[in-house]
């Protein structure tokens, strides 16, 4: 067995010291966006408002059911999830919406804060232009690109975007970086 690591770099949290914070997940991006919210909870007194935006298809696609239920149960968190119209049940009580359209209902406030976002790129890709209504500046907007990944250092090529490889330069990207790159995202 081989281990490489560590590979890319991680979300700037010492940058983002004192501002509020808004998590915006979909579906299996929740995993990965958990250990960045684990880790600001764990740090909370270093961070103004917290907001998760987090949707999946349906219920029964909803993970980590229970960091769920803790985070809507805590004062200091404002927990939105929401599944897709069709995916709901009887007993569901969370919100029935496409999780941009929930972002842009529940309408955080861009002042002093930081949007993180993690999904699919077709959740990612209506995300941004709510986050832009919102008032967020692209300098304020980070995400993940999960290209398909071979060698982990940047050599074998698979994973590039233009001259960026989201193996040794990401995962993850300021809307600003974004931009610079080729329109392959």
């Amino acid at each position: 067995m081989g281990v490489r690591a560590p590979l890319g770099n991680s979300f700037p949290l010492d940058e983002w010291k004192g501002k509020n914070l808004v998590f915006v997940a979909g579906g299996i991006a929740l995993p990965p966006m958990r250990a960045v919210i684990d880790n600001v909870l764990d740090r909370r007194d270093e961070f103004g408002d917290v907001t998760i935006v987090y949707g999946a298809k349906t219920v029964n696609d909803l993970v980590y059911k229970e960091e769920l239920k803790e985070w809507e149960e805590r004062p200091d968190v404002n927990l939105f999830a929401t599944v897709d119209p069709g995916g709901e049940t009887p007993d569901w009580k969370g919100k029935v919406g496409f999780t941009p359209n929930v972002l842009g209902e529940v309408a955080p406030s861009s002042d002093n804060a930081i949007a993180i976002v993690c999904g699919p790129p077709i959740m990612i890709k209506f995300t941004f232009p709510v986050l832009e209504k919102l008032g967020f500046k692209d300098e304020n907007i980070y995400t993940t690109l999960e290209n398909r990944m071979k060698c982990g250092i940047g050599k074998c090529g698979r994973c590039n975007v233009g001259p960026m490889f989201v193996c040794k330069d990401g995962p993850v990207f300021s809307k600003v970086q974004l931009n610079a790159l080729p329109p392959e995202f």
